[in-house]
């Protein structure tokens, strides 16, 4: 009779703390590469830290790459099977002949700020000064050039100098704070402590209306096409975690993360970005067709190549058409509408 118990006990056992490993070890593995540094990628690490892609069926290892081109490099070579990034550099790798699409606009409008030196007082001393961005294509760069439209300002006539200065968001604020650069895009996690250090916010451009594309899950559409469960799996995460960010309850869980993956030392820095999310973060996510538009007519002026590639061909809408008919969706905008 012991040796029965003994065994019902080490059966139950062995399925409680055996069986969900194995489990977990069988689903797809998806490596995921972001190259933003900011508030905006919360939703990734939120959707591992949360285990929101586990609960969805994928294993989703996260990547951070530099810059958006690294990440289509990456991408190309098999490395990587979703990328994070802008349309800018989808529409780059379209343009040399990679296929790629969107299939879910996770951030689908302009946003952060135009951070400025002290002695800078308005757009117009912009003028012969340096402003500083990640790369030339990327999304610091992106929005850079859409603020200095909305400025009336154009580089080469006004001798602006745009500075490639490398590195994430972190790296750029120190220029900025030393003085190598006398403005730059910030997010508002990032230029939270330099505002309070007296430098002067010359936009925000989450106020600006302009038609924006953001952050986006992209993948080729070959991968897509052989593992729409697995990208479902994806979207799905990421949307329970937006709404994770939106539930006040959870907002001790979303500033730790912040503080952890944004290696930030002031816990106001990180309720910035926290407050930024309410309003950044949107459950329909279904890609922005006039921002995308709007950031391909920017970029053609640096490559020409870009004005040939049709908008819609770079947007794949059946997996966000996919997730709005089921009732995970409505459950999570039933939810939503109760806050």
């Amino acid at each position: 009779m012991k040796s029965r118990l003994w065994l019902f006990v080490f059966t139950a056992i062995f399925q409680i703390l055996v069986v969900p490993t194995v489990k977990s070890a069988e689903l797809p593995v998806v490596r995921l590469a972001h190259a933003a540094f900011n508030e905006k990628v919360v939703a990734l690490w939120l959707g591992v830290e949360q285990g929101f892609f586990r609960k969805h069926g994928v294993e989703v290892q996260l990547v951070y790459i530099r810059t958006g081109p690294q990440t289509i490099a990456a991408l190309s070579g098999g490395e990587i099977q979703i990328i994070y990034t802008i349309p800018s550099v989808v529409l780059s790798a379209a343009a040399g002949g990679m296929d790629l699409a969107m299939f879910g606009g996770i951030v689908n409008k302009a946003e952060g700020d135009i951070v400025a030196a002290p002695s800078i007082r308005s757009p117009e001393d912009l003028k012969g000064k340096r402003i500083g961005v990640q790369s030339i294509g990327g999304g610091i760069w992106s929005q850079t050039m859409l603020a200095l439209e909305h400025f009336g300002l154009e580089p080469t006539r006004d001798k602006i100098n745009i500075m490639v200065i490398g590195g994430d968001q972190s790296v750029i604020a120190q220029a900025l704070a030393t003085g190598t650069i006398d403005a730059a895009y910030l997010g508002y996690t990032f230029s939270s402590s330099l505002k309070a250090r007296g430098f002067r916010v010359l936009v925000d451009l989450g106020k600006a209306a302009i038609p924006y594309q953001g952050l986006a899950l992209i993948g080729r559409n070959s991968y897509l096409k052989q593992n729409a469960a697995v990208a479902d799996g994806v979207l799905r995460g990421v949307l329970e975690a937006v709404a994770f960010v939106q539930t006040p309850a959870r907002k001790e869980a979303v500033i730790k993360s912040l503080l952890k993956n944004l290696r930030l030392s002031d816990a106001r820095d990180a309720e910035s970005g926290y407050n930024a999310l309410q309003w950044l973060y949107n459950l329909d996510v279904a890609p922005e067709m006039t921002g995308i538009r709007n950031m391909q007519r920017l970029l053609a002026t640096t490559n020409p190549k870009v004005k040939a590639v049709r908008a819609e061909d770079v947007v794949n809408e059946d997996f966000v058409r996919r997730v709005r008919q089921t009732a995970f969706y409505r459950e999570l905008v039933e939810r939503g509408k109760k806050r």
